[in-house]
């Protein structure tokens, strides 16, 4: 069940042309996040980098891949903004803006649930 909550804090995107994988892409992976466990810095077939969390790949033979259509879009926010939640992955959530703009937030950043 999705989850609508209101930014309490900014937030800037990180990076301005982040790594896009589409589901069977090979990507490099280098290494883990210290602070956010599962996330890795990747490389994706075109050359961008960013975090990947570990539920979008899977790794046979000494190659990873793809599992499933992935962004590392972040978006830029300020306090008052509602964000509606479609999944969180260890201190990072992905959803949407009420403008439609999808992309991911750090938790610290998100307010608790809105009251329904």
């Amino acid at each position: 069940m999705r989850q609508r909550v209101t930014i309490v804090a900014p937030y800037a995107a990180q990076y301005a042309d982040p790594i896009r994988l589409d589901a069977g892409d090979p990507l490099i992976v280098h290494r883990e996040d210290d602070q956010f466990l599962g996330w890795h810095w990747c490389t994706g077939p075109d050359g961008r980098e960013g975090w990947v969390h570990e539920s979008f790949f899977t790794r046979a033979d000494g190659a990873a891949r793809a599992v499933r259509d992935y962004s590392a879009r972040e978006l830029t926010v300020a306090p008052g903004a509602t964000f509606e939640i479609h999944e969180r992955l260890t201190g990072w959530a992905f959803g949407s803006l009420a403008d439609g703009s999808l992309g991911w937030l750090p938790d610290g950043v998100l307010g608790p649930p809105a009251a329904t």
